[in-house]
């Protein structure tokens, strides 16, 4: 902030003259559906888990 202040003092300005925000939408690709990874096997048997702590 004391940066700011500083290049907006220095160039006698608000912050807003310094920042340019563009607002218009980005088209996107479709994203590709990701491959399912083989979930790990429960470490027993019986397919148990440990109780929560």
């Amino acid at each position: 902030m004391s940066t700011l202040i500083a290049l907006c003092t220095a160039l006698e300005c608000t912050p807003n003259d310094l920042f340019e925000i563009d607002t218009t939408p980005v088209e996107r690709p479709a994203a590709l559906p990701r491959p399912v990874a083989d979930l790990p096997r429960a470490a027993s048997a019986r397919g148990r888990s440990m109780p929560p702590l």
